[in-house]
């Protein structure tokens, strides 16, 4: 069933459909006698009743045991699973677990289980129920998958049953903190069943009141909300303002607005709760559930002040059973806040620990509330006890990293990804703040801040520590290594932006771990090395740079109102650096709000770089002087800097959001010098770049060139993108170098550029050259909205013509960059993406920016040079071909950058003096 099949296969591995087995009329007659289904069932009902007797359970449950057994041994096979299920789900049911286990392990050893018995969906299902109760995730997940299994073979695919089961997956996924899987599965449950019952069937509002539930727990309460409302107006027009189905709406509701802040309307919704209590005069504590709600509400909201008796009041709350988990956790929150301001440490951290425990018992401990209650005890002893401190905080970010790379890579949700993604931000925001008054933790949030960008996992890790431990010269193994990553970084962006179910092109997980179990094989096969070298953490920066050389990590962290989605959701956003030189400590820099440094006017001034289209141009007229749209960055970003900066040559950089779209290079001091006439600027798409850093940074030799230019846009009546004269003259004069240089050039011009010619070459290429036009259009831009940045980041190709398919298509003409992180360009020292704005992309949370830089990376390319605004053709053209003249004359990638551009600004390349061309061009290295 696909709407659980793709995430099954990242929560655990579904357990095989039992085999179904014809029942013959030998089998029976193999068969001992046995009582008749009557009798049977006769027995089982007197053993019920005798358990109910005061003092006769176990004489009951002693028979039922034996009447079930003597079931199994008939060839009743479908009584006897249907009598095994519901044994088992009325002891679960009454909370007596032990014995529904004993039960439901005896009934999956039955014969009767291996037969083709459509009641076995339910037996499965059951189990499952009982699992969660358990908290026994792994056989949760085992058990529902084959109940799914099942449901989908005898009932179809569209079946009411299979809805069901889907709906427990999804509340039990969700129960053990795997929230975003939860939703995914919840949602394309929802799809499917609205499109079998219609929206106003009584069991689609079940779907959306848990799947309103599970948002709400992932801090998306904007988007809870929507559902609740929409519920709750459908239950009071079907049951009438007095039912229980309508109370559950409304606490649900209240809850959402309460989350949100929104005091007046969360109190209003309690109220309803608690009039529907009254009214229905059930057994139970509802009205006082909804007392406690509302006196909850008006003390946070300070509407009612924390006396003694309401502080008593509150504390017993927090401490009765008889009361939801959830309230008790949130007023253990309130009253550690309120001892923390007073200046009771020890009874805010009684309360913060109360909280822990109901968290932890109620959700496990992967769960944004268990999270949430650990930061705060992180943060109280931040006060006192740095050390301790430190490492909770430590401890909090490896296991919300590893639960986090979870939710984004089963997400299939680009808001649910980024939800997930921003929960953790309050944590760095925390983390940061410690760091930065106690530089001993600096290094270790140094590791974080390596690790947070793209979620590095211990797979991806462990991969790359191996790949310095193989043989240098054993291509094969390195070759399987870097494609477990790259496949491993496909899945996770395809998955972080909503593409990997939708996309039939995009990597599967199986895949994924296909490939990382391959490499590991085959580095087994070849090597024996301890498990102690394979443990070796990868090596710090400290060591990797040379004492000429400075890493500066850009980093930001966020402090999120409750509403993400409201038009200032940002309550403050930091912007910090972390400077590394050789076998020092790194150090941390606080450079202030972000949103100052770049305001809002900035940034739209950064936009008009990209504006009208014209014929001499890669894409469009950049209108805005950059000196003005630039000036005051240097003092932002690099003068606080300055102290870390002696004695270096050298800087390795790593942005982070929107510093992707600075041109580093180009900002001056307060002398008027540029940073590109102080230092030898590097920029790393990612922190792990570091590693290959010292790898040979020479144009190889010998080898194979791919060069694209002066191609024809045209396509039958579509004129396509204009033509790039400066593009054919480009390609010859590169090919010329090259040639010189023994290399084998590929030359693709006119219509011959199309995207199976190009992936082919690509993918065997040493050096590739595209000169053509490109294009990055956000929704803010004119981009197509809801359309993944992936899909918005193109190179346009022969016969492209006027369409935009933005999908998987080999002949539309357009090289996406989502198409581009299924290539295998493993092998490409350069790529050149000669065009406009191919160096920009979409600030995002999960690897920092999504776009042609993102995707090129994924690929597995060592270096890439691109564009961050439209260029001018002749001028593009003439840099060009100096850059390939420095990279023949023997300079590295970087000098020969740098040298073309020193040429450009002194008037040696016509038509690049412009810092609009020469500071356009950034070399991103993977």
């Amino acid at each position: 069933m696909r709407v659980a099949a793709s995430m099954l296969a990242m929560l655990i591995v579904a357990l095989p459909m039992p085999k179904a087995y014809a029942q013959t009329t030998s089998q029976s007659g193999q068969q001992q006698p046995s009582d008749s289904q009557d009798a049977l069932s006769a027995r089982i009902d007197a053993a019920y009743g005798l358990m109910m007797d005061a003092g006769r359970f176990d004489e009951g449950y002693a028979q039922l045991r034996a009447a079930l057994l003597s079931a199994a041994r008939s060839d009743l096979y479908e009584f006897t699973v249907e009598s095994y299920s519901n044994a088992g789900a009325t002891f679960l049911n009454n909370q007596i677990l032990d014995d529904a286990e004993e039960i439901f392990a005896e009934g999956l050893k039955t014969r009767a289980m291996q037969q083709d018995v459509a009641k076995r969906a339910d037996f499965y299902l059951n189990y499952a129920m009982l699992k969660q109760a358990e908290k026994d995730y792994q056989c949760f997940v085992s058990m529902c998958a084959t109940a799914t299994n099942l449901y989908a073979h005898y009932h179809g695919k569209e079946s009411q049953e299979l809805l069901y089961a889907n709906d427990v997956l999804a509340t039990g996924v969700a129960a053990f903190g795997q929230i975003a899987s939860a939703i995914n599965i919840e949602q394309r449950n929802l799809k499917l069943a609205e499109q079998v019952t219609g929206t106003d069937d009584r069991f689609i509002w079940k779907l959306r009141n848990n799947l309103a539930d599970m948002l709400r727990q992932m801090g998306a309460p904007t988007r809870a909300l929507q559902y609740d409302l929409a519920v709750l107006e459908k239950r009071i027009g079907y049951y009438g303002p007095d039912h229980f189905n309508v109370l559950v709406s409304a606490n649900n509701t209240a809850q959402d607005y309460l989350d949100l802040g929104k005091y007046d309307e969360a109190l209003r919704h309690f109220q309803q709760d608690r009039d529907i209590a009254v009214a229905l005069k059930q057994e139970g504590n509802l009205v006082e559930q909804a007392d406690a709600w509302m006196l909850y509400t008006r003390v946070l909201s300070g509407a009612q002040p924390l006396d003694q008796p309401t502080l008593a009041q509150l504390r017993q709350l927090t401490t009765d059973p008889n009361y939801p988990e959830i309230l008790a956790i949130k007023i253990a929150n309130l009253l550690a806040a309120h001892f923390a301001a007073v200046g009771d440490t020890e009874g805010s951290m009684a309360q913060l620990e109360r909280a822990y425990s109901v968290a932890g018992s109620t959700y496990g401990v992967v769960h944004p509330l268990t999270f949430a209650a650990r930061q705060a005890m992180a943060n109280l002893k931040a006060r006192r006890n740095p050390a301790a401190a430190a490492a909770d905080f430590a401890s909090l970010d490896d296991d919300m990293l590893r639960w986090n790379w979870f939710q984004v890579s089963t997400s299939g949700n680009p808001v649910v990804a980024e939800a997930s993604r921003a929960l953790a931000d309050d944590m760095l925001y925390d983390y940061a703040r410690l760091a930065k008054d106690n530089a001993s933790v600096v290094p270790a949030f140094a590791e974080a801040v390596r690790r947070w960008p793209t979620l590095e996992n211990e797979k991806r890790d462990l991969l790359r520590r191996l790949s310095r431990l193989i043989d240098p010269n054993d291509l094969e193994t390195r070759h399987l290594i870097d494609a477990g990553i790259q496949l491993s970084l496909a899945y996770q962006e395809a998955a972080s932006s909503g593409d990997s179910s939708d996309d039939p092109g995009a990597v599967q997980p199986d895949q994924v771990e296909a490939a990382y179990q391959k490499a590991i094989a085959k580095v087994m096969a070849k090597y024996s090395f301890s498990q102690g070298v394979v443990d070796k953490p990868l090596p710090s920066a400290g060591t990797l740079l040379k004492p000429n050389q400075a890493l500066i990590d850009y980093f930001i962290t966020r402090k999120w109102r409750a509403d993400r989605e409201s038009a200032e959701p940002l309550e403050d956003e930091r912007l910090y650096a972390i400077v590394t030189r050789k076998d020092k400590q790194p150090r941390l820099y606080d450079l202030g709000d972000s949103r100052r440094l770049i305001p809002a006017a900035r940034e739209t001034r950064m936009a008009n770089l990209r504006s009208t289209h014209s014929a001499q141009e890669r894409g469009a007229v950049t209108l805005v002087d950059l000196n003005a749209t630039f000036t005051g960055l240097y003092a932002g970003l690099i003068a606080p800097l300055e102290p870390s900066l002696d004695g270096a040559d050298t800087l390795f950089v790593v942005p982070d959001g929107k510093l992707f779209s600075v041109p580093f290079p180009l900002l001056q001091d307060g002398k008027g010098a540029t940073l590109d006439d102080r230092f030898a600027v590097r920029m790393l798409t990612r922190p792990e770049s570091l590693l290959n850093a010292s790898v040979d940074q020479s144009l190889p030799k010998t080898g194979r060139a791919l060069l694209a230019g002066g191609l024809d846009y045209a396509r039958g009546p579509e004129k396509g993108a204009e033509p790039l004269p400066g593009t054919a003259k480009e390609v010859n004069a590169i090919a010329s170098i090259l040639r010189a240089d023994d290399y084998s050039v590929q030359m693709l011009t006119g219509t011959a550029a199309s995207e199976r010619t190009l992936r082919e070459g690509m993918e065997r290429a040493t050096v590739a050259h595209l000169a053509t036009h490109g294009a990055y259009r956000d929704e803010k831009e004119g981009g197509v909205g809801g359309v993944n940045a992936l899909w918005q980041s193109q190179v346009v190709l022969s016969q492209a013509g006027d369409r935009q398919s933005m999908k998987r298509d080999d002949d539309d003409g357009r090289l996406y960059g989502m198409e581009l992180t299924s290539w295998d360009l493993s092998g490409l020292d350069l790529l050149v993406l000669s065009a406009c704005e191919t160096a920009r992309g979409q600030e995002t949370f999960v690897g920092g920016l999504r776009g042609l830089p993102t995707a090129i990376n994924i690929a597995g390319a060592k270096r890439s040079l691109l564009t961050l605004w439209p260029v001018d053709d002749a001028g593009t053209a003439a840099f060009m071909v100096g850059f390939y003249h420095y990279l023949a004359a023997g300079q590295t990638y970087p000098q020969a950058l740098r040298q073309t551009r020193r040429d450009a600004r002194g008037g040696k390349i016509s038509g690049a003096q412009d810092p609009r061309v020469w500071a356009a061009f950034v070399m991103f290295e993977n």
